[in-house]
């Protein structure tokens, strides 16, 4: 899975999480979205007679916990993995939850390093990436 796929998972979840800690349901989740994404979205996350997929109701009872969190990020990429055309819809989700909640930046690091006794070194604020050669 890509970095920017990943991203948008995160957003995904970040943002249904927001909302259900602020006590709304799925329903109104997925009110902020298009008809072809809700379609394809809306199975993860509630049976067909409109309840609450289990993996959801763990989620709203403990929206802060990680683990609940990387639950409904797992489900997230099988559907992907199962039909990657969905992808669209997902980076479509993200978009809109950019515009909504005026996050429209992503920072992104992606480093390779290779060898042995290589380690690298990277502050919290974004800066730069270290690598260091143990000799």
């Amino acid at each position: 899975m890509d970095s920017i796929t990943t991203t948008a998972i995160d957003t995904v979840v970040t943002f249904l999480t927001t909302k259900l800690k602020d006590n709304s349901s799925v329903k109104a989740f997925l009110d902020d979205f298009t008809e072809a994404t809700v379609n394809w979205i809306r199975p993860i996350f509630l049976k067909e007679d409109g309840s609450e997929k289990h993996v959801i109701q763990e989620l709203k009872k403990e929206p802060d916990n990680l683990s609940k969190q990387e639950a409904v990020k797992a489900v997230i990429v099988s559907k992907i993995e199962d039909n990657p055309t969905a992808e669209k819809w997902l980076q479509e989700m993200a978009k809109i939850i950019a515009e909504k909640t005026g996050n429209t930046t992503t920072t992104t690091n992606t480093m390779t390093v290779t060898g042995d006794g290589n380690y690298s070194f990277q502050g919290i604020s974004g800066g730069n990436i270290t690598i260091h050669k143990n000799q």
